[in-house]
């Protein structure tokens, strides 16, 4: 049985500053005369990848070396219980977990002044971050004061106070609830004119809702709702301004960006990808800027978070050089990330997949062929051990074929065969399809001419399929229709 990793995964996620609190949270926990967890930890971080043989040799035959399983089981337990100290008032949940201990302890000690003024103080954030779950917590606790004080209208003003903020739980809930049916029934490819009608008639019912029970969340779950419905209807313009709301929303809003950076991010590269199909290029550029400048601007440490914005800043701007013909900008940020690149897990997020395609991508356009199968090969090798998504695995395919044409490279007629079996299962990929014929004709040589025709049909189709294709509108894509109109410009004039 492969030993688990989990324990390095958790260490190697961890801030240098993260790391230094663990060992003198570590000190503080000493079993006999030696502490030897501060040694494991300092062993396993020093691992690229997890090697549990190492790590028993490097203990040796001592009793520790000999429990390795349940030596790393304490250590997992102590880092966890270091991170909850040092992350402890950095989160809201974390220092709302601790005033709701606080609260009980005063009601318990008979001191209901102090109680109750806590429990105020705590309303106003949780109002502020629309964190209702707490909130009612809070007003359970306000009312049981009430109820000692015998204080009838301050009584009924809570009840009412909670009734309001149970009525814009649901509001939230019933347009969360459309929001996450409408991705997952896109993502099955239900995308009929009576699925629009029916999820449009949804959001109608919930907003605009009263200003007594309007919400931040209410409006955000409202034109994501929309902005999908926009997208899988072709209304791209309408969708940009579902998410130019969304931003307008949390800019104006700053405690939830600071709550929650991971959906504004996301938001940031929606917007950024439906700006990049509309050819607003200045406009991403400026955008691609505030991604990643936002965690540092509003004071956000998060190191997960940090890989990602990383991954998509500079998957976006290589999309954008590309798009705008800036070629050598897009081949030169290709090589100046690629250490950084190769220093991530492969299972760390797909996104990482997506990455190399453009750096690929970005390689082919100033004729690196050797770089773009390079990166092309990391992707199609790592599908054995992590999932992505089947359409950037056949894309990858079809974008090594270009390099291959473009390269003369002789196992090109070996790999379209081989393309071919790989794609023969997957029958909603048309334009894929087409693609791989288009090159197949391509490569046909002397009688490339009498297939004009062809090529020229079939590159029409590609582009109108891509148009249609929802996922390919929303995934930052390599032209194949305009590359095979240049190919059969070149080679049949």
């Amino acid at each position: 049985m492969k030993a688990s990793s989990e324990i390095h995964q958790l260490i190697r996620s961890m801030s240098m500053s993260e790391k230094r609190h663990f060992k003198i949270h570590a000190s503080r926990h000493v079993i006999g005369n030696e502490n030897l967890y501060p040694q494991l930890f300092d062993a396993i971080a020093r691992q690229e990848s997890y090697d549990e043989d190492a790590i028993r040799r490097h203990f040796g035959e001592t009793a520790f070396g000999k429990n390795i399983a349940s030596g790393k089981n304490y250590l997992y337990q102590q880092v966890l219980e270091s991170l909850n100290v040092y992350n402890r008032d950095k989160t809201f949940l974390s220092r709302y977990a601790n005033i709701l201990v606080s609260i009980e302890n005063l009601y318990n000690r008979g001191l209901f002044s102090q109680c109750h003024k806590l429990i105020r103080r705590s309303k106003t954030e949780a109002y502020s971050l629309e964190k209702f779950s707490i909130l009612l917590i809070l007003l359970r606790w306000e009312t049981i004061i009430h109820i000692k004080d015998e204080d009838e209208r301050k009584l009924n003003r809570s009840m009412m106070e909670e009734l309001r903020v149970t009525e814009m739980m649901r509001v939230q809930s019933a347009l969360m609830r459309v929001a996450f049916n409408i991705q997952i029934q896109i993502d099955k490819g239900v995308r009929s004119a009576d699925f629009i009608r029916e999820n449009e008639k949804e959001l109608k019912k919930n907003l605009p809702a009263s200003p007594e029970v309007d919400s931040f969340w209410a409006k955000y779950y409202y034109y994501s709702s929309k902005g999908l419905l926009c997208s899988i209807q072709g209304k791209q313009e309408e969708r940009y301004q579902c998410y130019k709301e969304i931003k307008k929303l949390m800019d104006e809003a700053p405690q939830f960006i600071r709550d929650l950076p991971g959906i504004y991010h996301l938001n940031l590269n929606n917007l950024f990808n439906v700006m990049m199909f509309l050819g607003k290029y200045k406009e991403g550029e400026a955008l691609i800027r505030q991604q990643e400048e936002f965690m540092p601007a509003y004071d956000i440490k998060r190191p997960a978070l940090s890989k990602i914005v990383f991954l998509n800043t500079c998957d976006n701007e290589l999309y954008l050089f590309y798009k705008t013909g800036r070629f050598d900008d897009a081949a030169g940020l290709t090589r100046h990330i690629e250490h950084e690149v190769r220093a991530f897990r492969i299972n760390f997020s797909p996104l990482l997949f997506d990455l190399m395609f453009m750096m690929a991508v970005s390689e082919l356009m100033v004729g690196n062929y050797k770089n773009a199968q390079k990166w092309l090969n990391k992707i199609i090798n790592s599908e054995r051990d992590v999932y992505f998504r089947k359409e950037l695995q056949i894309n990858s395919r079809l974008l090594y074929l270009v390099v291959l044409y473009d390269s003369d490279d002789l196992l090109l007629d070996n790999r379209i065969t081989a393309t071919r079996r790989f794609m023969q299962q997957e029958k909603q990929f048309h334009a894929q399809k087409k693609i791989l014929e288009s090159i197949r004709l391509l490569s046909d040589g002397a009688s490339s001419r009498k297939n004009k025709n062809a090529l020229l049909k079939l590159s029409s189709d590609i582009r109108k399929d891509m148009t249609k294709s929802f996922s390919e509108a929303n995934n930052k894509q390599f032209d194949f229709s305009e590359w095979i109109d240049r190919k059969v410009k070149a080679v049949l004039g």
